[in-house]
């Protein structure tokens, strides 16, 4: 009895002394993790450098914090917390802090975690890619301030050619990818976190890697809109950690790169009198007795623009949640008066994991307002300096044509009495839902619409700024107001399969995307005038009121209209398959199926194809012993893209419309042809029109040195586009209006691509340094027949001839323009070289001399030569970097080669052929006492045509410019953390300061069409910018 009680007592005490055990413990383990301290050092790579941005959490806690520009860090944190460092590329490290107050962590570079690229409807490890694709991390893309993605990537990629031809608010530059592929739209499709979209609404701001699909192989998995390259944006997304608060702001000073240098009132007086007076013709009262008036319409026109921009964005992560939001505001002034832009948006986007399922969201929704200017800028060059801006005694209280002065407006008059602007809503929702259906196996389906919504407004109030005309047809005033919506409605869904055993890795892709396209577009003007006691008035100069249509209703008033709609529709399937064997020899194949509405029933549908491998020769064995290549890959890749762009929603329908004449609807018939009333096919019914197609083949070859620390590509490619939609001339009694589109062209595009990155540490430095390369050789293979000639839309010169003529053999859009060969110095140089007179007929010394190039005694046509193209032979890019403590410095070359421009704004402004305006050079105009001179003699009416487009106008286009050069400060974390910031940095930017170049034109950076490229004429200035700017994190 008593052991039994003996036992029941210790049992007692054992639980007593447990349960105060446990107590213990949990108070001490309670005091243990209360006793936070702080703790700091430097996250690294192999080679030393810090890694700026990489993340410090608490395990298991959303607390965390990033480190700084160098890499340092601190957090506070208790004994026996584990702490997680993380960095993209990266395998993770855990730390138990213990009794340690510094923890210094080196990352290593994780193989299973390497840097990850974004492919089409997927993403891939870079080393395991096999086509060609280029990619631009946000860290880039935020050293240029701008208000498009586009302008960023300039110089970034190579084989991208990005143009900026117009310093207009709110202007977006063209981008070529490897060339021109069609005569219609060239420009790439834009996918923005998965889905197609606008990319001129994004944020560039908010964006934290662009993919560039280039090869065939990595676009044909988007089938008819992958031939022109696709480029692939991704939103910033939140990480683990605690709420971030970022802010940026920034604020740019912009002032004209260079002004075009004009006559003033003593030169133009000068160089008029030359002109009449070496025409024989009598002197006009305003070079005898010219007004006392002095006007720089450059000045008058032209200001310094500025650019604001303020970017804000909430974000944060948890093991199941993602979340980012935000807003961004632009406010821009351009270089010309009455010209700016307004952009102002928000953005929305959230993803939730559970076990199985993931649910994501994204919103972007962007307004924009763009007031254009309103005058004519060639107006602004050639207008006389003896005409006043202002003047009390005129109708409108502006100066104007008065006697022989010219023919031209009063800019600053347009800009006061008109008024237009342009505003555009646009609206992208994405949703998507996965489900894991076993591990490796997923299926996704995402639903996407989008709505861009456009109104543009325009109104010319009557008021005499020509002349002084008081004839009642010529008052009156117009209005014109153009609304309209594109809709997009995206559905896709997709099946992924990823499976590995044992040396085998196999990826599997099947989808399903329907898309639906709705658009519709109205168009209402008026012009009128109002009647008071019985007088013809214009409808109200200055008033407001007058401004609307309703106001022209009570008006005497011509109204005209119309409209439009379409809808499209495509439906495809598509597939890829991706296998490693040994993560050594990679092989990749897919197919798209794509049906368009566009297409008639005998070709509705298009396959397109695509192949690729490659071979990791630095795994091998015998790669094992040498130590110079860090990682080497020679890969290969063959496929098709397609392009309906080119086509518009019925271009396959026969259309029908009735009218009184073949313009508006009649029928045309006869030799001689005659319009008569009734209806007429406008367009015929082609059921074999198909895709414009595009076949590329790549190869390239991507290595590593130093280990690791340069990285570089070497690509070559060749691209056909075939079947390329063009239009087939038929004669007037053919008896249709439009001219057939038809499938008869081909492009043929080829060139090599070089890409470098270099990084390093010299002591406490971190220094980058990336470059680019490429060569672009284009011609037309194929052009409905060999004689057939497209001219573009440039500059008259003649009877049907042009500056830019595509031709069988040359680059589309070249140049074909007669010779100028120096200036006659006498009577007996002209006779030399015209003894039959028929050549020049009207030379006399100081005359252009023109090259007869086939010796028929007739300047014409037939004297045309090739000259070169538009289109740059070569581009290249330098990026440097540098950081040292805090301080960083970027510097970015980028510069192109072997292209033309034709000088159109000096094909005007030194013709001194009539009562314009000229430049400053036309001073130097030869004279029987000044011969040494590249300018010819000025003479009223021109009569031996020194005036006509020649190669006298046409210049080198190479130009080398230092596009961006910054220096950035950031504090360092002991002074930010007293006033609970994360990081503040603050920095100077100076953008387009400099640029090298033999162009005597405003900018060297001139695009165009593909038929009408490469003439510099009337273009908005470009500019050169400063800013200031921080960027604050909270």
């Amino acid at each position: 009895m008593k052991q039994k009680e003996l036992r029941l007592q210790q049992k007692l005490l054992k639980k007593v002394f447990s349960t105060l055990l446990v107590c213990f413990l949990l108070v001490f383990s309670q005091n243990v993790f209360s006793q936070e301290k702080e703790i700091t050092g430097k996250i690294t790579d192999n080679s030393g450098m810090g890694l700026p941005g990489a993340t410090i959490t608490v395990k298991g806690e959303l607390k965390g914090v990033e480190a700084d520009f160098n890499g340092d860090y601190k957090i506070k944190a208790g004994p026996a917390t584990i702490l997680v460092y993380s960095f993209v590329g990266y395998a993770s490290k855990e730390v138990l802090i213990g009794n340690q107050l510094t923890i210094n962590v080196t990352l290593e570079e994780d193989n299973t975690l390497e840097e990850v690229v974004i492919i089409g409807y997927g993403s891939q490890k870079k080393s395991d890619l096999t086509g060609a694709i280029g990619q631009v991390k946000s860290e880039e893309l935020t050293k240029v301030t701008t208000t498009t993605p586009a302008q960023a990537l300039q110089g970034r990629v190579a084989g991208v050619s990005v143009t900026s031809s117009s310093g207009s608010p709110g202007g977006a530059p063209g981008i070529l990818i490897r060339g021109i592929a069609s005569f219609g739209n060239n420009q790439p499709l834009y996918i923005v976190d998965g889905v197609e979209a606008d990319s001129y609404f994004i944020d560039p701001r908010n964006i934290d890697s662009i993919e560039i699909l280039k090869d065939v192989s990595s676009t044909a998995i988007y089938g008819t809109r992958g031939a022109n390259g696709v480029v692939i944006i991704t939103t910033k997304k939140g990480k683990k950690g605690k709420i971030t608060v970022e802010i940026e702001q920034s604020y740019s000073v912009n002032t004209q790169r260079k002004k075009l240098k004009l006559l003033d009132a003593d030169g133009y007086v000068g160089v008029h009198r030359q002109m009449y007076e070496n025409a024989g013709n009598a002197l006009p009262a305003y070079v005898t007795n010219p007004p006392n008036v002095n006007t720089n319409w450059i000045d008058e026109t032209h200001r310094d623009g500025y650019l604001n921009l303020l970017n804000a964005r909430v974000s944060g992560a948890s093991e199941n949640l993602n979340y980012s939001f935000g807003g961004n505001y632009a406010d821009e002034q351009g270089l010309l008066i009455g010209s700016s832009f307004l952009k102002k948006g928000f953005f929305v986007n959230g993803t939730l994991k559970s076990d199985k399922v993931t649910l994501s969201a994204n919103i972007n929704y962007t307004e924009t307002k763009r007031n254009p200017y309103k005058f004519s800028l060639g107006e602004t060059f050639r207008i006389s300096p003896l005409i006043p801006v202002y003047d009390d005694t005129k109708e409108s209280g502006f100066g104007y044509r008065d006697g022989q002065i010219g023919d031209h407006r009063n800019p600053v008059a347009d800009d006061h009495f008109r008024q237009r602007y342009t505003k555009f809503r646009y609206l992208l929702t994405n949703f998507s839902a996965q489900y894991e259906i076993l591990k490796g196996l997923n299926v996704k389906a995402n639903y996407s619409f989008s709505n861009r919504t456009n109104f543009d407004f325009s109104f010319n109030p009557a008021f005499r700024a020509r002349d002084n005309d008081t004839s009642e047809n010529n008052i009156y005033s117009f209005i014109s107001e153009n609304d309209g919506f594109l809709r997009k409605i995206n559905q896709l869904y997709t099946v992924n399969y990823n499976v590995d055993f044992g040396k085998h890795d196999f990826k599997l892709l099947a989808g399903y995307q329907r898309i639906s396209t709705l658009t519709q577009f109205n168009y209402v003007q008026a012009q009128g005038y109002k009647e008071v006691n019985g007088v013809r008035e214009a409808v109200e100069l200055l008033d407001n009121n007058f401004n609307t249509l309703s106001a022209f209703s009570s008006a005497q008033a011509t109204f005209s209209g119309s409209g439009s709609n379409g809808k499209y529709n495509i439906v495809s399937q598509f597939g890829r398959f991706n296998y490693a064997y040994d993560d050594k020899y990679l092989f990749q194949a897919s197919v798209r199926r794509d049906g368009s509405s566009k297409f008639g029933k005998n070709r509705k549908y298009g396959i397109f194809p695509s192949f690729s491998a490659g071979w990791k020769i630095s795994e091998e064995k015998f790669m094992g012993d040498q130590n110079v290549f860090s990682f080497l890959k020679l890969r290969a890749s063959w496929g098709q893209a397609g392009n309906d762009s080119a086509l518009g929603y019925y271009g396959h329908q026969v259309l029908i419309r009735q009218g009184s004449s073949q313009g508006n609807g009649g029928y045309v018939f006869g030799d001689p042809q005659l319009s008569a009333s009734g209806s007429i096919v406008t367009d015929l019914e082609n059921l074999d029109l198909q895709w414009e197609e595009s076949t590329s083949t790549n190869i390239g070859l991507d290595y590593g040195l130093l280990n690791g620390a340069l990285k570089g590509s070497v690509n070559y490619y060749k691209t056909i586009s075939d079947k390329v939609l063009l239009t087939r001339e038929l004669p007037g009694n053919a008896g249709i209006v439009n001219n057939p589109i038809v499938n008869f062209g081909e492009f043929q595009n080829s060139g090599f691509e070089f890409d470098l990155d270099y990084r390093t540490k010299i002591n406490e430095v971190n220094f980058s340094a990336t470059a680019t390369f490429s060569t672009l050789k284009s011609e037309v293979t194929r052009l409905g027949n060999e004689s057939q000639i497209l001219r573009g839309t440039g500059l008259l010169f003649g009877a049907d001839h042009f500056v830019n003529q595509t031709k069988l053999g040359y680059e589309p859009g070249a140049y074909f323009l007669p010779v100028a060969n120096g200036i006659f110095q006498s009577q007996a140089e002209i006779d030399a070289h015209d003894p039959s007179g028929t050549l020049q007929p009207n030379a006399a010394p100081g005359d252009i001399r023109f090259v007869d190039q086939n010796g028929d005694g007739v300047l014409d046509g037939k004297d045309e030569v090739y000259q070169g193209s538009a289109l740059p032979s070569y581009e290249y890019s330098l990026n440097l970097n540098a950081d040292y403590k805090g301080i960083d410095f970027n510097v970015f070359f980028q510069g192109v080669g072997g292209n033309k421009i034709y000088n159109g704004n000096r094909f005007q402004s030194i013709g001194m052929d009539s009562g314009r305006n000229f430049e400053a050079v036309t001073l130097n105009a030869w004279t029987p006492t000044n011969t040494n001179t590249n300018i010819p003699r000025a003479v009223l009416g021109d009569p031996n045509g020194n005036n006509r487009a020649s190669t006298r106008f046409l210049e080198s286009g190479s130009y080398l410019r230092i596009k961006t050069i910054q220096l950035g400060y950031s504090f360092p974390q002991e002074i930010l953390e007293k006033v609970h910031i994360n990081k503040l940095r603050v920095y100077v930017t100076g953008q387009n300061l400099f640029t090298f170049t033999d162009y005597s034109g405003l900018d060297p950076e001139v695009g165009g069409s593909v038929l009408s490229r490469g003439i510099d004429r009337s273009l908005y200035p470009q500019f050169k910018s400063v800013i200031l700017g921080f960027q604050l994190q909270l």
